[in-house]
């Protein structure tokens, strides 16, 4: 029996000494939009502008650098990221660069958010790229 105690003590004690870290298993999310402009070749004359079906939205979880998930924006343009812990977030989307030097090169639209509380909902401004 005193085994047993020793034992439910010991897992308690471990149980609650475990912090959770950035990333799924929580009941957070964080969601957005992705708003488009399109240029002409030279990027001087805007030629539309409108939400984004289909894009590719990227999260890392923590201070990391890798991807830890994507999603697809719906119809609208909107996306969501849901099932996140408390902690440091960075959702980004890819562009292109309007500079006539780096027109091959992509450009990164990244919003950088903290969730500080367990069920927290953030909505994040409109991420707006170039085509």
């Amino acid at each position: 029996m005193k085994k047993i105690s020793s034992l439910v003590v010991i897992a308690t004690a471990l149980l609650l000494s475990c912090k959770k870290e950035p990333g799924e298993g929580g009941f957070a999310s964080i969601e957005g939009k992705v708003f488009v402009r399109n240029y002409d070749a030279f990027f001087s004359i805007l030629t539309s502008e409108y939400y984004l079906p289909g894009e590719t939205v990227y999260i890392i979880y923590g201070n990391g650098s890798t991807v830890g998930n994507t999603v697809k924006t719906s119809y609208d343009g909107s996306f969501k990221f849901d099932y996140l812990q408390k902690g440091n977030y960075k959702i980004y989307v890819i562009g292109e660069d309007s500079s006539a030097a780096n027109r091959s090169n992509p450009k990164i639209e990244m919003r950088e958010v903290t969730i500080t509380e367990k069920k927290q909902h953030l909505n994040l401004s409109d991420l707006v790229i170039l085509k």
